[in-house]
């Protein structure tokens, strides 16, 4: 049958059908037409689910690059700190993510000196140097479970000719708890001591942590447990003081 010929039929069976179901009859082909698109379109599409959520900006837009390079499609959403991908490759592409350092948690690590180029002064490689160990450090902080994420700003000891002036290096971590979670004395501490072993001449009084509404977990001043002398080194400097009272009595005894 010619096209001529299917129009003449269609034609004749509108007029047999009157205006008002002709125009019926139209539609309803016209809807079947539209459904049918609709679903072809709808079963081609990918389902794309959740990468990475709650990205900072510099963890997205390094994502959002490998990507486009590898030209995966993906969608952005809660203001570009989430990434959906299409749900078949989210596994391969979070491999693929990962052996590439990323996400990264908006920090820097050492990963930095892997593009070390020739010339480079001392001074900026002590500044890398410097925003490496930040960074690695705040990566190793966020592994608590209580903590979403977290900063380590390090203000490296000063030089000197002379050993007693030289200026004691000092550090301050900022914590962003999760909601409804904090940290006991130990934990505190624990981020204190793994913070002042890290950096030479930093003492763990030398290190200050707060949290992100401004309370002070540790640092000077610091009257809690995080900040005092650990039972242990307590307990050792009793022991310590008894021995040397001991002695002092032999001595005198035998005076």
């Amino acid at each position: 049958m010619s096209f001529n010929d299917f129009s003449i039929q269609l034609k004749a069976l509108l007029k047999s059908l009157g205006p008002g179901k002709g125009v019926a009859f139209l539609s309803l082909i016209a809807g079947t037409i539209i459904g049918f698109v609709f679903l072809m379109t709808w079963t081609e599409k990918p389902d794309f689910r959740y990468l990475y959520s709650n990205l900072d900006l510099e963890d997205a837009s390094a994502i959002i690059e490998k990507l486009k390079e590898q030209k995966i499609e993906y969608q952005i959403a809660s203001n570009g700190s989430s990434i959906l991908v299409p749900e078949e490759k989210m596994h391969e592409i979070r491999l693929e993510m990962a052996s590439n350092g990323l996400p990264q948690g908006g920090s820097v690590g050492f990963e930095v000196f892997n593009n070390t180029k020739l010339g480079m002064t001392e001074f900026v490689q002590n500044v890398n140097y410097q925003r490496a160990l930040q960074g690695e450090l705040s990566r190793t902080i966020n592994r608590f479970k209580e903590i979403e994420s977290s900063r380590v700003h390090i203000a490296m000891s000063k030089k000197s000719l002379f050993v007693d002036k030289e200026e004691p290096a000092t550090a301050s971590v900022v914590l962003k708890l999760r909601q409804g979670r904090w940290l006991n004395d130990n934990q505190i501490q624990g981020i204190v001591h793994l913070v002042s072993s890290s950096v030479p001449r930093l003492k763990p009084e030398g290190v200050t942590v707060v949290d992100s509404s401004g309370k002070m977990l540790a640092g000077f001043n610091d009257k809690s447990t995080a900040g005092k002398i650990s039972s242990d080194q307590l307990e050792y400097q009793e022991k310590l003081e008894k021995s040397m009272e001991n002695r002092v009595k032999t001595m005198l005894e035998k005076a």
